[in-house]
């Protein structure tokens, strides 16, 4: 047992040996006081003690009259005002009556400025990549703000720029006509010129790169800005960091970046592919428009010799971005609603029809939506008019499996393995029937999962799997990149990705299988990641609809529309290949004679079960042959006997 100590009680105060004396403090001693160095309890030795006062916003003159332009001079009393407006606060009320009348004379009588041109709206801006070291011992911050300063003193006084509104040549010139037998592939006067117009933001980087450096002083990060990339609307700092900095130290920061630079979202690349050093992408000042007349008046473009090549866009080295479909081989495009999507298909569209004539590329357009690309009606180039309807869409992407099937058939019968080799030897025997490529776009594939899931998802996965080598290619937009719409099944043999903003990091997984893409700025702004290369992020290019329209009126003013099917001979082909039944020919004609449809008296004439009738009964509705349920009437007979027999044959 542990003894208790005792407690000594003091019951008297003792007296002090040396009376307690409340030093006086002397001017001398004032003089020779010294500040103790300022220790912070979280930051150590290394917060300064300082107190920084941001630069207020100065205001002049008479505050009143900064929010209500009409009022007189001098200021009323309260009853003048209700003389006059009937008020006290006529400010809140309407502008009507005297009021209205008071500020109409008050803007005439102020003195008009002189007119300023304004500069057009700027279209495209020129990039070149800017490399300047700055590192902490190496080079010091004075050369940055040195290069600003030749660059200011090298940036012109006057721009001599072009008129807006450009002329709008259907006849392109011809130097740049490309004849293929009697059909001409459109030229790129047919689009808008834009106007290039540079600005130098070199105030804004610098204070940039500034804040930058200081914040990873402040957090105890070894490293600095060592280069910096303008684009068309994010710039890229790349971070060099010294020997033995953890990399994740930068991406732990991530938000304290992103609030001292006040910036709307960062994305940061640690590290970027290829390169010793992690970027740092901040949204511009003022971002710009990448316009598609300057991405398809390209030597790369123009010279191309992949087959199925687009544009896409610039990336951020102010490099145009260009892809082969035949190499995707199949593409997904995927976002949020307005961040771009429609406008990609575009650009992908316009590419394709910029370089192959209707003999050499044939188009499937899905688009539930309606109104996306019904602009592409009636092109020589439609395989069928643009599918507007769900179901129709499920019965055209069984077509495409039925004619993939069709297409390895005759390789097999001509020993050839793909399409380039096939058209080869067709050409080499003076055959100039060729073998065109197809490619199927859908721009919504939530509304077709939602009609008929299993179908759709059969045939993409048939398609994905096999169609590249017969020259099929499939691109697929969804805006709800959720997992019952994009299924693993799907995404498996689809290994191009092009992604949009999205709002959550879950959508951003789903699409391109990591984050990013819920910090992307939207309008344009995507990520491309190519099959077995790393995704690199790009700005969209922008196609006006009046462009679109002056390029389609001028291949429809050449070559008038060859469908090879038309919608609804497609649907009762579909129909009754795929629900074929041995009696159905048989009992078509037995309701023809009858003049009507029963399904008992279908049942009792040939012995069959009620099911199977009924079955019968549903495959004639979907021929046409008779109409659909009526309750409980009998179905009415849709067509005569030579009708009938042009159907089954």
């Amino acid at each position: 047992m542990f003894k208790k100590k005792k407690t000594i009680v003091v019951e008297k105060r003792t007296v002090d040996a040396v009376p307690f004396v409340i030093p006086e403090i002397s001017i001398e001693d004032e003089n020779n006081y010294k500040k103790n160095r300022f220790v912070s309890p979280i930051f150590g030795t290394k917060a300064k003690d300082e107190i920084v006062i941001p630069n207020p916003t100065v205001r002049q003159g008479d505050y009143d009259l900064q929010y209500d332009t009409f009022r007189t001079k001098p200021k009323l009393s309260n009853e003048e005002k209700k003389k006059r407006y009937g008020s006290e606060y006529h400010e809140f009320d309407m502008v009507k009556g005297s009021n209205l009348n008071e500020a109409l004379s008050s803007q005439e009588r102020k003195p008009k400025k002189a007119k300023v041109q304004e500069e057009p709206t700027q279209l495209y801006v020129d990039f070149e990549e800017s490399v300047i070291p700055v590192s902490n011992e190496e080079a010091p911050k004075t050369k940055i703000t040195d290069f600003f300063e030749t660059e200011k003193r090298m940036e012109p006084q006057k721009v001599v720029q072009e008129p807006t509104t450009p002329k709008v040549e259907y006849i392109p010139k011809k130097e740049k006509q490309k004849p293929l037998g009697d059909y001409v592939l459109p030229s790129v006067d047919l689009l808008q010129k834009p106007i290039v117009k540079k600005t130098q933001d070199t105030d804004w980087i610098q204070a940039q790169i500034d804040i930058l450096n200081r914040t990873f002083v402040e957090f105890g990060i070894g490293g600095s800005v060592y280069t910096f990339t303008k684009g068309p609307t994010v710039t890229r700092y790349e971070i060099s960091l010294e020997s033995g900095v953890n990399v994740k130290k930068v991406t732990n920061i991530s938000d304290n970046i992103k609030m001292a630079l006040a910036a709307k979202e960062i994305r940061i690349e640690a590290p970027i592919p290829g390169k010793s050093t992690v970027g740092i992408e901040v949204p511009n000042m003022v971002p710009e428009i990448v316009h598609f007349y300057d991405i398809v008046n390209n030597e790369e473009f123009k010279n191309s010799h992949d087959p199925l090549t687009i544009a896409l866009g610039l990336d951020i080295d102010g490099l145009g971005v260009y892809t082969s479909i035949a190499k995707m081989p199949h593409g997904l495009v995927a976002g949020a609603t307005g961040s771009g999507k429609s406008v990609c298909i575009n650009t992908i569209l316009m590419s394709l029809l910029f370089q192959y004539t209707p003999d050499q590329l044939k188009l499937m357009l899905i688009d539930p939506k309606m109104v996306e690309l019904s602009s592409y009606n009636e092109l020589p180039h439609l395989l069928t008019p643009v599918i507007t309807d769900a179901k129709i869409a499920t019965a055209g992407l069984k077509w495409a499996v039925e004619e993939m099937e069709n297409r390895f058939v005759q390789f097999s019968q001509e020993r050839v393995r793909d399409i380039t080799s096939f058209n080869q030897k067709i050409l080499r025997e003076g055959n100039t029937n060729i073998m065109p490529y197809i490619v199927i776009i859908v721009d919504e594939l939530a509304d077709l999962m939602m009609v008929a899931s299993s179908s759709v998802e059969e045939a993409i996965m048939r398609l994905t799997q096999k169609a590249r080598a017969c020259g099929m290619h499939l691109i697929i937009a969804t805006q709800r990149p959720s997992t019952d719409v994009v299924k693993g099944t799907i995404k498996s043999n689809i290994p191009t990705r092009i992604a949009f903003s999205v709002s959550s990091y879950i959508d951003s997984m789903t699409i391109i299988d990591s984050a990013g893409a819920d910090k992307l700025l939207g309008r344009g702004d995507m990520l491309f990641a190519e099959s077995g290369q790393p995704q690199i992020r790009v700005q969209g290019a922008y196609i006006s609809d009046k462009e679109i329209h002056n390029v389609n009126e001028f291949i429809r003013s050449q070559r008038n529309c060859e469908y090879s099917f038309t919608q609804d001979n497609l649907v009762k082909k579909i129909a009754s290949s795929d629900n074929y039944d041995d009696l159905v020919d048989e009992v078509a004609r037995y309701v023809v004679i009858q003049g009507e449809c029963s399904i008992n008296k279908i049942s009792k004439e040939f012995r069959i079960g009620f099911n199977r009738a009924q079955k019968i009964v549903e495959i004639l509705a979907d021929m046409g042959i008779v109409s659909d349920n009526l309750g409980s009437k009998a179905r009415s007979v849709l067509v005569n006997t030579e009708e009938l027999e042009d159907l089954l044959s």
